[in-house]
Order: structure tokens, then sequence, then C-alpha cells
């Protein structure tokens, strides 16, 4: 494996993003630290550290992150000054050229094999909408609402979704880890014309990184690329990772793949996704701009299915 990572405090007072590489144990982690100055930089940090600890401890990926979003809400119980320390993140985990991917929040993991593919799914508000039919695929980028993200490490609840894929990373195929900052602004159609260019990890991370902060990017901006050189998954079972999108090597639209989402036949109607009885955390930061923490579609439903049963019972016994 070939690795290089870069990250730029973009037009923030500090740099809440951190990246960790230990390539002994094959792991590497793009974190998006949340809550302004000396809170977001503290929990990706604490993000980071605990997961590369777990993980040498034999513990699993997944458990390593809940682990991470438990020592994170322990500071926070020790310092409440720090009330809205929050942060997302995605880790990769390899063994051999076979990687797990497990992500919380809207951090993203691309993958280069000649075609531009998005591997992960984001824990966001228009995502949920998306699933559930009340919003067109191509209205995401648009939506007033597309900086809100569903759950982050240190939020809340007590045990986190966290998603995974797995994939096997073969010969001159790319990883890509990917903090919003630098997605949001350097776009799918740019890194597909970069990667066509050159493959080569230090240069493309480099100008993609350099490119979002000249186009004027606010976030802290954050990349870590992974080259594979290694022909020997020729030679095993070949994993392939799970596609959520895809991306026209031409325009760079995005085409989706995955087979989870729903009918826009939607039996949710929006206005209960945004229900009075549910109030969102705001994550506010010290620089210009928020990301917002939105409960997920289940606790939506049972804020809004609980009280009704109760109505109806009590409507009964009257």
């Amino acid at each position: 494996m070939n690795h290089y990572a870069e990250t730029h405090i973009g037009q923030r007072q500090n740099n809440e993003d951190r990246f960790l590489i230990d390539a002994e144990l094959g792991l590497f982690i793009v974190a998006d630290g949340v809550g302004g100055l000396d809170r977001g930089e503290v929990a990706s940090k604490i993000t980071c550290q605990e997961i590369q600890k777990q993980i040498k401890n034999g513990v699993s990926l997944v458990d390593s992150i809940q682990l991470a979003h438990q020592k994170i809400q322990q500071e926070l119980n020790k310092n409440p000054q720090k009330e809205g320390m929050a942060s997302t993140v995605v880790a990769v985990l390899f063994n051999g050229n076979d990687y797990e991917v497990a992500w919380v929040g809207d951090s993203r993991v691309y993958l280069w094999d000649g075609e531009l593919k998005q591997i992960t799914r984001d824990h966001s508000y228009v995502e949920l909408l998306l699933e559930n039919g009340h919003i067109k695929f191509e209205d995401m980028s648009t939506h007033p609402d597309k900086n809100i993200i569903s759950q982050a490490l240190g939020v809340d609840k007590d045990i986190l979704d966290v998603s995974t894929n797995k994939g096997s990373l073969e010969k001159n195929q790319i990883l890509l880890l990917a903090t919003d900052g630098l997605y949001e602004i350097y776009k799918e159609k740019a890194m597909i014309e970069a990667l066509q260019k050159s493959s080569e990890l230090e240069e493309f991370t480099r100008h993609a990184v350099n490119s979002a902060v000249q186009l004027g990017g606010k976030d802290n901006i954050t990349l870590l690329s992974i080259k594979s050189f290694d022909d020997s998954t020729n030679e095993n079972e070949v994993i392939e990772a799970n596609v959520i999108r895809k991306f026209d090597s031409q325009t760079g639209n995005a085409i989706e793949i995955s087979k989870l989402l729903i009918d826009n036949e939607a039996t949710v109607k929006i206005e209960k996704l945004k229900v009075k009885a549910v109030v969102p955390k705001m994550l506010k930061t010290k620089s210009e701009g928020t990301k917002e923490v939105k409960p997920t579609l289940i606790e939506l439903l049972f804020f809004i299915i609980v009280p009704l049963l109760l109505l109806v019972l009590l409507t009964f016994m009257m």
C-alpha cells in the first residue's frame, strides 16, 4: 500500500479535522470535529486515538468506534463546558488487500478503479428524506438542510448506528477518505479529471486540497488517499464493495446504485420528519457555518407513533 494525507484549515479559526495513519495496523482514519474552538479538535483527536487504541487491543472496528463515542461522552461529563463537542468519522481497516470501512456522519470514502464510486452513505437529513421519497436525488445538493447530519460521535445516543462496507483493493485502485470540506467544494467531476491525468497519490491529494482552498473552501479540508500496488488479490477471492453511487466520467453526475432506496410512495409525510416534539441538536462552531444533528428516522417515528397510540388508548378508555 502507498498512502498520503493532506489537511488544511480552510477559512476557519482552527482545524477541527484530524487524520490518523497506522500502516502497521492497516488502519486509516479521517475525523471531522464539531463544536468550535477547544471542542471539535478535541473530539476528532479522541476519536482517532481511541479507535487506534482499541484496534491494537483486538477490538473490532465497529466496537472501536462505539468506544470512541463513549470516550467523548465521558469527556463531556467531566467537562460540561465542552458541551456541543462531537465528531464524524470514517475508518478503513485492512487485512492484506481486503478492507472494512466503518463510518458515522458525513465524511466519505470513494473508490477509484477507473471509475469514481462512493462506497459510504452520509448519515444526513437529506439522505433520510431521499430514502423515504420526500425529495428527488437531484434536489439533495441544493436542499437548505443539506448540512444537517443525523448522528455523530459524542451526541446524545448511548449506542451509534455505525454503518459498514467491505471490499478488496486491487492493484492500482485507490481509496479516498474525505471530509465534507473537501467534496462540497472539490466536486466529483474535478476528482475524475485529476485522477485520469495522474493517479500519483501525493500529487493528486495535494492538488485536490489546494484546489478546494483556492475555490474558497471555508470549512476545514482533509483528504487521505490509499493505493494498492499488490496484485495478490488476483490469486484470491475478490470482495466487491457495495457501491452507493458512481459518477459519470464525462459530467461527474452521480448515478444512484444502492437498492436500499424505497419507492416514492412514502407513507411518512415530510412534516412528520420535522415534528416539533423532537428538538434537533445544533452543534455550533465559533467560525462561520454550523453542522446540525437531527434524529434518525426510527427516533422520529417513535415520537410520532407512541403519542398516537396513547391517544387511541385513552379514547377507548373514555
